[in-house]
């Protein structure tokens, strides 16, 4: 079980750092999409959204190891 972290007398679940850094990266594709126009060839532009942060919490939470990926079999 994961202990929570204390900042400034809150408890603050361990999941808080990865969903911050994913939201920022999310905020930083978001705006190169607008920028682009990618959102004019999407049906929805919301599904995007969510597919998005999805992908990209999961990414930051595969980089730093928290998830029980299975390594390769050999042989």
């Amino acid at each position: 079980m994961l202990a929570e972290w204390s900042l400034l007398g809150f408890l603050v679940p361990p999941l808080a750092l990865p969903v911050l850094i994913a939201l920022g990266l999310y905020l930083l594709l978001r705006r190169v999409f607008v920028r682009l126009g990618l959102y004019h060839w999407f049906w929805q532009p919301v599904l995007l959204d969510i597919g998005l942060y999805a992908l990209l919490l999961w990414s930051v939470l595969a980089l730093a190891g928290a998830l029980p990926i299975a390594p390769p079999k050999e042989g």
